[in-house]
């Protein structure tokens, strides 16, 4: 009988492919630099889809932004949290100065990536930021471009300051009723009416919010294409410019790079006549007294504030957060005002607020806090409560939800899958927290759902920590008899199985 002998082939082990994305920006919003920048993400674009080792994980780029700190560069930061996701392997980057020019910033992103084995390439200086000598010249590198960058700005500041001095203004965007030709400013004739009828109706004792609700219901809009708020109408009603007047250097910016107003600290210039005025310096100083009068006789003239208070802002519209004594909680202005639909912030226990600056801070006791010296601002979303701190570095804490009343994540989120009517939360003795059909035991039947059970369902696509992602990510849950379906902001539509 013949002898068989199998003879395996050679098992071939293919080499997986680097993941690398590019990372490009560009300081100022010109013709000529969003050219640069167009061509710079197809330059990345193409070098990295031509490497046959390489895969393709997208070029970040970030437009009319300023390299010397990260806070507010999406891209730069998205470029980092998909790092850490796993996403990219190698990044690559033209230069040092166009990932940062500050120096703690660029070290302490590369430390950060390089921890995890991701290699930064700089590209004009030849730096791997994964070797061993990569660290020592990014720090010498970086220092000069930090120094230039400097200098630089110092220059830029002083040709301002002695622009001011001429009468001279740095800036031409022009207030509301107004246009820049190139020159000056020139009136544009139908918002001039508009900002007259504004200090007219004033004048005569009309509230802003009045006047503007009724602009707003006429279809009149300021020069952003949205409607003219109560905000739009004070800042109308107070800006000298509309004498034809400027006040020139209102606003500075500081070592830190945080636009602060002029108390004092810079001399300011006041330019009589720069162009032609829409109202008379009396109709204005009138409607500044008025103003004054009215913020004097208003109940919260001297309200009891906190160390927090104007510090606190919502991460979802941008507006303020004020404190509620009476409910203990801090809620969205523009929410409150403007209803539900403006913005689907959650309001926040101060209670929950003090013991997350507490964790962030590092301190004992809430009162103990120094925030003019620390914090620049507090941001509060649904899932986290994010602290943007002076030195520019942002740190968070996830917001926790106990389930009680004024933090409970599933509050109007829960619908009738069958009538489409909103379920309300209730306590039975037996069971416990329920939620139960508004039109139950009326027109709808469906059964009612034990909040345990809804917490398992949560916890089933969104993990231990439920609680700010269903606020933050969930638009609405529908309940049948059979099923629970999450339906998420981004469209997606999760089912849930009920035993």
């Amino acid at each position: 009988m013949p002898r068989i002998t199998r003879i395996d082939g050679k098992k071939t082990i293919e080499k997986s492919k680097k993941k690398v994305a590019a990372y490009a920006r560009v300081s100022m919003e010109t013709d000529m630099l969003h050219h640069s920048l167009s061509a710079q993400i197809n330059y990345y674009s193409t070098l990295i889809q031509n490497n046959p080792d390489w895969e393709y994980a997208g070029v970040y780029a970030d437009e009319g932004i300023t390299g010397r700190n990260t806070k507010h560069r999406d891209e730069f930061n998205r470029l980092i949290e998909d790092s850490k996701n796993g996403k990219i392997d190698m990044i690559l980057v033209k230069s040092i100065s166009r990932f940062a020019r500050n120096t703690v910033d660029l070290l302490n992103t590369v430390r950060e990536l390089k921890a995890i084995g991701i290699n930064v390439y700089f590209e004009r200086e030849n730096i791997n930021s994964i070797s061993n000598e990569g660290e020592l010249l990014l720090t010498l590198l970086a220092s000069f471009a930090q120094e230039e960058s400097r200098s630089t700005s110092e220059n830029v500041k002083w040709g301002i300051r002695k622009n001011f001095e001429k009468g001279i203004a740095n800036s031409t965007k022009a207030p509301y009723g107004y246009r820049w030709d190139g020159e000056k400013f020139r009136i544009i004739k139908d918002q001039a009416e508009i900002v007259k009828e504004i200090f007219r109706r004033y004048l005569d004792g009309e509230s802003a919010y009045s006047i503007a609700k009724n602009l707003a219901e006429h279809g009149v809009r300021g020069q952003t294409g949205n409607p003219i708020e109560q905000t739009s109408v004070k800042l109308i009603l107070a800006n000298l410019s509309y004498t034809g007047t400027r006040l020139l250097q209102k606003y500075y910016i500081s070592e830190n790079q945080t636009r602060k107003r002029n108390k004092g600290e810079l001399p300011m210039y006041l330019v009589d006549d720069m162009y032609e005025p829409i109202i008379s310096e009396e109709v204005h100083e009138k409607a500044l007294e008025i103003m004054k009068k009215r913020a004097e006789s208003m109940p919260n003239k001297n309200p009891k504030l906190t160390p927090i208070s104007g510090l606190v802002k919502c991460g979802i519209c941008g507006g303020g957060i004020s404190r509620r004594k009476s409910s203990g909680r801090w809620i969205c202005n523009t929410r409150e005002r403007k209803g539900k639909t403006s913005c689907a912030s959650r309001p926040i226990l101060e209670k929950e607020l003090k013991e997350a600056t507490i964790k962030i801070m590092r301190k004992s006791k809430f009162s103990r806090i120094d925030f003019t010296k620390k914090v620049e601002k507090i941001l509060v979303y649904g899932d986290r409560i994010d602290f943007i701190l002076l030195s520019g570095k942002v740190s968070s804490i996830k917001r926790e939800y106990s389930g009680e009343r004024g933090s409970n994540p599933f509050f109007c989120k829960i619908y009738c899958g069958y009538c489409g009517d909103i379920f309300h939360r209730t306590n039975w003795k037996k069971q416990g927290k329920v939620w139960i059909c508004s039109k139950r035991n009326g027109s709808c039947k469906v059964k009612k759902m034990r909040e345990d059970e809804i917490i398992e369902a949560s916890k089933s696509f969104l993990g231990e920590d439920y609680g700010g992602k269903v606020v933050e990510y969930i638009d609405k849950i529908y309940i049948k008899d059979d099923s629970v379906t999450f339906t998420f902001k981004d469209g997606t539509v999760k089912i849930w199985q009920r035993k």
